[in-house]
């Protein structure tokens, strides 16, 4: 449309030329004249700017400097992609701008919006069907490659070292101590451990008496009633369970942990074996299985209304938490900030190229048209301008040129 009102601003400016002409003889001849050369002057030097910065002007390749935007296209592309970056989105410009996202009320407002229930029915439509087309030999194999991968890059002799260090360090190592003594007094004082310690030490003194004379005395004390083995077996199960209350017990328990740790560390043969109880361990697992498993599992959990209402627990005991816990959530809106700005300072580089990509994927002619479409109508508003101006201009001067005559 601006093109169209530009051309006729030029035809308006001719007509004007050749009606001048045409009575040239008359007094008011002169100006009329005057406006429209100066004003065809002035509209046909812009319309020769503002195509030459598109096309070739009449499709003359041989004139200079035109063409303009297509010959310095890869200079244009970079300019653009290097303004992004560096300056419109700028990656200090972006990580200001993350620092004043209101992440706390935003979390608040997704909490208390009413979101469950949609999210139950999309899994419930969708989650079914995905689920469905799991194949459990298949994504087993997967599984089993990646843990058995992973596993392999992992040492878990390195991991029970860091652990038990940590353990020693930190004092949980006694924690650990009185939680195992608590089951072993529970394990020591039940009828059950009574009973076969007894009949245990029963066999070992039957074991040991291996003489004829050794048998005979041994008989002899149990008929006397002198080798009662249920008092023999109170008798240890009392001393085990004082020898767990005292010291020396958890000086032996951290004793024997700081050797493990030293064998898990220095000990080629030991962490070879760990290694090898890893893999062995791994492999035993019947991933097929735990596939299937985990499928039905899912497979309830996305029914719509048990998973709306895990959803709704899910909400509301996130937003409990969070009440009572004000200081919580200024500590997740300052992760997700932290995240944010880690994301962007990774990716920040791929928007230049980005920008560079999509732009190079243009052909000639659809570069040509996007800028002229984007750019090229405000510079029609040029012409039609220059036309104007350049007759008031030339009107102008021809009325002081007479004023000057006279």
């Amino acid at each position: 449309m601006q093109r169209r009102w530009a051309n006729i601003s030029l035809g308006i400016l001719l007509l004007l030329l050749v009606v001048a002409l045409a009575f040239r003889h008359s007094g008011w001849a002169p100006y009329l004249l005057g406006m429209a050369l100066a004003g065809l002057a002035g509209g046909v030097a812009d319309w020769y700017a503002v195509t030459a910065l598109f096309r070739h002007p009449l499709g003359l390749k041989w004139l200079p400097h035109t063409s303009i935007i297509s010959a310095n296209r890869e200079r244009i592309i970079n300019a653009i992609a290097t303004l992004v970056e560096t300056e419109l989105l700028s990656l200090e410009y972006v990580t200001r701008q993350l620092d004043k996202l209101p992440w706390d009320r935003w979390i608040t407002q997704g909490l208390a919006a009413d979101w469950p229930r949609p999210v139950a029915v999309w899994l419930g439509r969708h989650g079914r069907e995905w689920l469905a087309d799991v194949a459990p030999a298949e994504w087993g194999s997967l599984v089993k490659n990646w843990t058995e991968r992973q596993a392999a890059s992992l040492s878990l002799s390195d991991g029970l070292v860091t652990l038990i260090r940590w353990l020693v360090a930190s004092g949980h190592d006694r924690d650990l101590f009185q939680f195992l003594a608590q089951h072993v007094r529970v394990t020591l004082d039940s009828v059950e451990f009574t009973d076969e310690m007894e009949s245990r030490l029963k066999l070992v003194l039957e074991q040991y008496t291996k003489t004829t004379t050794q048998k005979f005395f041994l008989g002899l004390l149990e008929s006397l009633g002198t080798v009662d083995y249920r008092d023999l077996s109170l008798s240890l199960k009392h001393g085990l369970m004082e020898w767990l209350e005292s010291d020396k017990a958890l000086d032996q328990f951290e004793l024997l942990l700081v050797r493990m740790m030293m064998a898990l560390r220095d000990n080629p043969t030991v962490r070879e074996r760990v290694e090898a109880f890893k893999m062995g361990a791994l492999g035993q697992i019947p991933w097929e299985e735990v596939v299937v498993w985990l499928r039905a599992q899912l497979t309830a959990s996305v029914e719509p209304e048990k998973a709306a209402e895990t959803l709704e627990k899910v909400r509301q005991a996130v937003t409990d938490w969070l009440r009572d816990h004000p200081e919580t959530l200024h500590q997740v809106s300052d992760a997700l900030t932290v995240g944010a700005a880690r994301l962007v300072r990774q990716y920040h580089p791929v928007l230049g190229r980005l920008v560079r990509d999509n732009l190079n994927q243009m052909n000639e002619r659809e570069w040509i048209d996007k800028l002229e479409w984007y750019v090229g109508r405000d510079l029609q508003w040029i012409r039609i301008n220059g036309a104007i101006v350049g007759g008031l201009v030339g009107l102008l001067i021809t009325v002081v040129t007479h004023l000057l005559r006279l």
